[in-house]
């Protein structure tokens, strides 16, 4: 290996040839083609194979073939972010018109939540929009989503509490963040799509004062009728 190319990571290498090949099957593929056409040996590819399903970039169909998701073409897309507010903007803007409180979109990005977009209520006071600001991932809503998904993520010195949080979150397919990265905030957060380390995220956030379980119970309704 050459002094050019002897720190690169080969096994993302073997995952990408791994994609790749998969991808050229629209119609899928089984294993001993992948495998035949890797030259890896059976239970290495069956392990890239099973992180890139649980990545949420492939699937596996009741025949035992692979095939590229959906999330990947999206993956690939340059305006993919674009393509998110379009989808989703009408539920954010339900949110806060019915709702009278600010919904935030966001999806993992390396190692923090990126907020995409956001649409606020017209009302007196007002939770700071989040974009431009970054808080510990462990703190938000959409943080524990994502750490459900992407456990190796978080911190080393997780407390206990937290640790419970992001596992019930990886079971209900919700989140909370009550007061952790702002105080008097609440924020309430969920999978738009089916939960993955590449799916968008919506969270609402109330001032501590204004939450009520009625509130939650109508966002939760609009999410529901997507």
């Amino acid at each position: 290996m050459s002094t050019e190319t002897k720190g690169l990571a080969t096994s993302l290498f073997k995952a990408l040839d791994t994609l790749n090949c998969v991808s050229a099957h629209a119609e899928g593929v089984g294993i001993a083609a992948i495998v035949a056409e890797m030259g890896l040996p059976r239970s290495s590819v069956i392990r890239i194979l099973d992180s890139l399903i649980f990545y949420g970039l492939v699937e596996r169909d009741g025949e035992k073939r692979y095939r590229v998701t959906p999330k990947f073409r999206d993956w690939r897309r340059e305006d993919r972010d674009d393509q998110l507010v379009a989808a989703y903007r009408p539920l954010m803007r339900r949110i806060a018109d019915e709702v009278g409180e600010m919904a935030v979109l966001g999806r993992l990005r390396g190692r923090q939540i990126y907020h995409i977009h956001y649409e606020e209520p017209d009302c007196r006071v007002r939770v700071t929009p989040p974009v431009g600001r970054n808080f510990p991932i462990e703190t938000m809503a959409m943080g524990k989503l994502a750490l459900s998904q992407r456990p190796d993520l978080a911190p080393s010195a997780l407390s206990k509490r937290a640790r419970s949080e992001i596992a019930e979150a990886g079971r209900l397919g919700f989140a909370w963040n009550r007061g952790e990265s702002e105080d008097g905030i609440v924020a309430w957060g969920t999978w738009l799509e089916a939960a993955s380390p590449l799916a968008p995220m919506i969270a609402v956030t109330w001032p501590d004062f204004r939450f009520s379980d009625a509130a939650l119970k109508k966002v939760k309704r609009l999410v529901a009728s997507l």
